[in-house]
């Protein structure tokens, strides 16, 4: 039903005025400030017991783990023969995703038809919010996980916009990796699809 509302509203969504360009350097400068604090700061207080155990899994790859799906592991692992097995170089993943993170809520923000002022303010709130920062510090489930809920939210929102269902594709593929990193994802379509078939765009 949800597929059918979203097709019914191509139209209307295709001459829809167009969002606001994206503040494409005043963002992505907003984004490598905060990821040179995080550079800065990765060294400091030494690994979190979760970051070693995310090392130790990542050196037993799997398909999944008593306690979590393997793509967190997976990422310790790639980060620490990237960058080495320290505390900054497993970091050095998280501090991208949190930079990543502050770009894709200026993004939504462009979306939801924010203009330049708008997405910078997206971008600056984001980075200086404790949960980010704080998450964007050691590497984590929840790290991924925050990014993932987003690039999620963003998508859906480009669906509603434009009324073009092959969006559902890309939907389902970011789905599908954020469910290899945590399962907390579940309640975010529980969320969205329901309303989606209930209310449409």
């Amino acid at each position: 039903m949800g597929v059918v509302a979203v097709t019914a509203d191509h139209q209307s969504a295709a001459t829809a005025p167009e969002p606001a360009p994206f503040a494409a350097a005043p963002v992505a400068a907003v984004a490598a400030v905060l990821a040179a604090v995080l550079t800065a700061l990765s060294p400091r207080y030494g690994f979190h017991r979760d970051e070693l155990y995310f090392l130790a899994a990542g050196h037993h790859p799997a398909w999944g783990y008593t306690d979590q799906p393997p793509l967190t592991p997976l990422i310790a692992r790639a980060a620490a023969t990237l960058f080495g097995e320290s505390p900054a170089g497993i970091r050095t993943a998280a501090t991208l995703f949190a930079a990543a993170s502050v770009v894709t809520v200026a993004a939504i923000a462009r979306e939801l038809r924010g203009g330049r002022s708008a997405q910078i303010l997206a971008a600056l709130t984001t980075a200086t919010s404790g949960f980010v920062v704080g998450i964007g510090h050691l590497l984590s489930t929840a790290t991924f996980d925050l990014l993932a809920w987003l690039v999620i939210t963003l998508l859906v929102l480009r669906l509603l916009r434009t009324g073009n269902t092959r969006w559902w594709l890309a939907i389902g593929a970011a789905t599908g990796l954020a469910l290899e990193n945590k399962y907390l994802v579940l309640l975010l379509l529980a969320a969205l699809l329901p309303s989606l078939a209930i209310l449409g765009p």
